[in-house]
C-alpha cells in the first residue's frame, strides 16, 4: 500500500467559530460548570497518609498465623454528610515517645491536610493508639565495653 502524496501547499481545513470574529467566547457561570464531589475513600487515604507522615508514628508488621503479610500504618474510617466529615483513626506510635503530644500532632496534621485538600470540614476526629512499637533502626549493642 502506498501513502497518499502530501503537498505542503495544500490548505488544511480549519474549523471556524460561529459568530463574529471579534466576539469573545462566552464564559459559563460557576454554578453552570458542574460540581466536584470527593469520595470518602479519597478522604480516607489522605487521612491515613497524613497520619503516617507525622513524626512519632511508625509502620508495624502485619502477621496472621505466623506469616508476615507486609507492613501497615494508620487506618481511617470516614463518615459524614454534606461538607462535613467524621474521622476515626487507629495509629501505631513509636515507643518510647510522649503519646499525648504525638496524638495532638497527628490530629493537627490530619485535620489540616483533609480540610486543605478536600474542602471538607472535619467535624470530629477520634484517634486510637493501636500499638506502641520500637521503630526500626540499627540494632542495639549486645555487650558493653568498659
Amino acid at each position: 500500500m502506498s501513502e497518499p502524496s502530501r503537498d505542503d501547499t495544500t490548505p488544511v481545513p480549519v474549523a471556524t467559530a460561529t459568530g463574529p470574529a471579534d466576539a469573545a467566547p462566552a464564559e459559563d457561570e460557576p454554578a453552570e460548570r458542574g460540581g466536584l464531589e470527593i469520595a470518602f475513600a479519597v478522604v480516607r487515604r489522605i487521612a491515613e497518609y497524613a497520619a503516617d507522615s507525622t513524626d512519632g508514628t511508625v509502620r508495624t508488621e502485619r502477621r496472621v498465623v505466623g506469616l508476615g503479610l507486609g507492613e501497615s500504618g494508620s487506618t481511617a474510617k470516614v463518615s459524614g454528610y454534606g461538607d462535613q466529615v467524621d474521622l476515626r483513626l487507629e495509629v501505631p506510635l513509636a515507643y518510647p515517645a510522649p503519646i499525648a503530644l504525638t496524638v495532638e500532632a497527628v490530629r493537627g496534621n490530619v485535620r489540616e491536610r483533609v480540610e486543605t485538600l478536600t474542602g471538607y470540614a472535619v467535624r470530629a476526629l477520634d484517634v486510637t493508639v493501636s500499638a506502641l512499637a520500637v521503630p526500626a533502626g540499627p540494632p542495639a549493642p549486645t555487650r558493653r565495653t568498659e
